[in-house]
This record gives C-alpha cells, structure tokens and sequence, in this order.
C-alpha cells in the first residue's frame, strides 16, 4: 500500500478529481497504463491504483489483465463498489451473466448511493434478460441429456395464446392474457411460475410458429427445455368483438412419452373477460391437484384491471418488450396506466422496461467511474472514522471555510455518511 496521506490530502485530490469530471473519476487513457502499472509495482494491492488501472486495462481491451488484477483485490476488499461493479462488467464481457449478476446483486446489498443504486438496477435488468437467454441456449445444446429427465411437477410455464381472428385490435391479449393467468398462479405460492422473459426467449431460439405454440409435443420439449412440468397453451377467438372463446390445455411433462393433455375451455361475453380468466386460472389449479384455501381464492379473484382498453395497452407493450423495443414498452405501459391507474403490473412492466431500455443504451464506464468514485469516497470515510493507530496527530480542521465543508461532505457521502460523519465528527466547532 502506498503512505498514509492525511485525510485533508486525500480529501482535497478527491475533491478535486471528481469535480473535474463533473462527480466521476475519469478512466485513464491506454497511454497512461505504463505510468500506471510501475505506480503499481511500487504499491502492490492499493485500491485507488488497482480501480484505475483495471479500467484503463478494460476500456483498451486487455481484459485478461484486468480480470488478473482485480480478481485478488476483490479477495482482500469483497465489498468493495468498485472492484464489485469493475469484475460485474469484465463478467459481461465474458458472457458470464450469472458471475455478473452476483457481483451486481452484492453491489445492492451494500445499499449504495441513490446514482450507483439505479445504473445497477438497470445492469441487473440487462444481466438477468441475457442469462435467461443464456439458460435456454444452454438447453439446447444439452437436449439430449435434458430430454432424458423429468422436470419439477410444481412448474408451470404458461405460453403466449394463439390469436385466431382477423380483427388486429384482439391480438395484443394474446399476451396480456397469459400474463394474467401467469400471476394468478404465481399467488398461493404453490406454483413456481417461469418468467414470461423465460418462456420467450425459448420461443424465440426455436423460431415456434403459432402451430408449434399449440401443439403438445412441442409443448413437452419445450417443457423439458425450460425445466417446467407443467405447460399451459391456448388459443382464443373474438367474434364479432362482443363473445371471447378460450380453448387452453394443461400439458403435463413426464417422462417422455408419457406427456398427458388436459383441456380446458371457456366462452362468454368479451365483457366478462376477466371473470374468464379467472375461471380458468381456477380450473388449471383443480387440474394440478391443488385444493385452494379461502383466502387463497380470494387471492386468485383480485383484479389487476377492469378495463379492457388498458389491458390491450398493457398487451402491446408486452409486444414491443419482446421485439426489443423498450421506448415503445415503456409508452405502451404508461398508456395502460393512463387509463386505469390502479393497474399496477402495468407500473411494474413500465418501470422494467425503462431500466432495460436504460442499461441497454448506457455507458458500461460511467458505470465504473460512478463506482469508483463511490468506493473512493468510502475509503475516505474509513480513513476519518477509523484512522490507522500510527497517525501521528489528528486531521487538521482550521481553515476550512464553509463552502469547503460543504463540497468536501457532498463529495465523501452523497446521501447521510458525509452528513453525519464530517460535519459531526470532523467539524466539530473548538471546543465541541
């Protein structure tokens, strides 16, 4: 480690490095990894070194090296933002998702501050849509052995319905629907019920068609793939915009060969819409063999909406999530919210869809700066609250003005830490 600086150096180059970066620390150029590596040979292990020259190794692509580097500092500092947020991206790079997301989801833990807090939400959102990806490539390769077991009986992946009409108005429910029946049979608990993102991306690696999405056999693969014992599938029909018709099935995953179909179907007016839908989200638990509790079935019989404009909002912002487009999502969602405000998987889908759209389009080393800024300013921190016991005096206050205190506290603790611990500990009047 390099010399113990006194507080008021280390307080005013921080101050001034971030300040001159508008907050964050800047990532050193590929010219100034040389400097940086012999300042590290001298200082072996210092955090403040190691966080810039891992960045400097990754923005010019020696990824290797920055791994290398940042894997024993992590050793020694497991906590740390920095090296947590630096060894998530480097992960990324590799195609690591689940390494990624632990580091990301160690990051939270820590409760960061209010900006590193939302880049990591919206780090987390891109990680887990990737990794679902990931697990379904991963099947795909190992069908054959994944073919040969029997998946969980207590999971159930519900399919996008199939939309059997002319009228395009009808279509977003071909979605919004199933999102419906997925979260009524994710209440009790009983259930594990896969992700819509999950089930998606299977649906898009195998290129399934609308057949394919309606048919058994695919639906046993499926199931076997995404590691679900139970598939519900269903087409639906609207005639004349005035009666909807659901004929769903339950398909259950043995072994192969051994798959079972059990139909169900439901018809009325389109106004009873969600009267339907709940029917047959109780008529898919009677199928599974759960016998329901009061409570739970006045669990299952909330409403999330009552208007069918806003579901078909909420069904074309499911829509353009899946193609990829997270702006139009996140428009679909607040037109849904809109029109019934108390729609509140509509709130949730929107606030999803504009951390994606947001991580998707974010700079990964503003992201690092943030960190390191953040992990430098609680190594600050620790040095005034914890000062090593060879200090020769304590930290000199005089002189320091008001502005001075107040940039200085704003730079070492954003939301309390510099409130409470400088002014209190170190600013205390003569005296106090």
């Amino acid at each position: 480690m390099r010399p113990s600086r006194s507080l008021s150096l280390a307080v005013v180059s921080l101050c001034l490095a971030s300040c001159a970066t508008g907050g964050l620390m800047s990532v050193p150029s590929a010219e100034e990894i040389p400097g940086l590596e012999a300042e590290y040979r001298r200082y072996p292990g210092d955090l403040e070194l190691g966080l810039s020259l891992g960045m400097a190794y990754r923005e010019a692509g020696r990824l290797e090296d920055a791994r290398a580097l940042v894997a024993p500092l992590l050793e020694d500092i497991p906590d740390d933002p920095g090296l947590l947020v630096l060894s998530g991206l480097l992960a990324e790079d590799a195609g690591d998702w689940a390494a990624a997301r632990v580091n990301y989801a160690a990051i939270m833990e820590g409760e960061p501050s209010r900006a590193l807090s939302e880049m990591i939400e919206q780090r987390l959102e891109v990680v887990r849509r990737q990794e679902l990806r990931a697990s379904v490539r991963d099947a795909l390769a190992r069908e054959a052995e994944v073919a040969q077991t029997v998946p969980d009986p207590t999971t159930v992946g519900v399919f996008p319905f199939v939309y059997e009409g002319d009228d395009p108005t009808w279509e977003p429910l071909a979605l919004a629907l199933p999102q419906l029946l997925a979260t009524d049979l994710a209440v009790t608990g009983r259930l594990t019920v896969l992700e819509r993102v999950h089930v998606q991306a299977l649906i898009t690696e195998l290129e399934l068609g609308e057949t394919g999405r309606v048919d058994p056999a695919t639906a046993a693969r499926s199931g076997r793939l995404l590691g679900s014992g139970h598939v519900v599938q269903a087409r639906f029909r609207v005639d004349d915009g005035e009666t909807l018709g659901i004929d769903a099935a339950v398909v259950e995953v043995g072994a192969p060969g051994t798959e079972q179909v059990e139909p169900v179907a439901a018809e009325d007016l389109l106004e009873r819409m969600f009267e339907m839908e709940k029917e047959l989200a109780f008529d898919i638990y009677a199928e599974l063999g759960i016998q329901l509790t009061q409570a739970e079935r006045e669990a299952i019989n909330e409403r999330q909406t009552e208007s069918i404009e806003a579901l078909l909002a909420f069904g074309r912002g499911l829509a353009a999530a899946d193609a990829g487009d997270f702006a139009l999502a996140e428009q679909s969602f607040s037109e849904a919210e809109s029109i019934d405000p108390s729609f509140s998987q509509a709130t949730q889908e929107r606030q999803q869809a504009q951390r994606t759209q947001s991580g998707t389009t974010q700079q990964t080393t503003q992201v690092a700066s943030t960190a390191q800024t953040v992990s430098l300013q609680q190594q600050a921190v620790q040095q005034i609250t914890q000062p090593p016991p060879t200090a020769p005096q304590p930290v000199p206050t005089s002189g320091v003005g008001e502005r001075q205190r107040s940039v200085i506290s704003e730079v070492l603790g954003q939301d309390r830490i510099g409130q409470v611990i400088l002014l209190e500990l170190i600013f205390r009047p003569p005296g106090g």
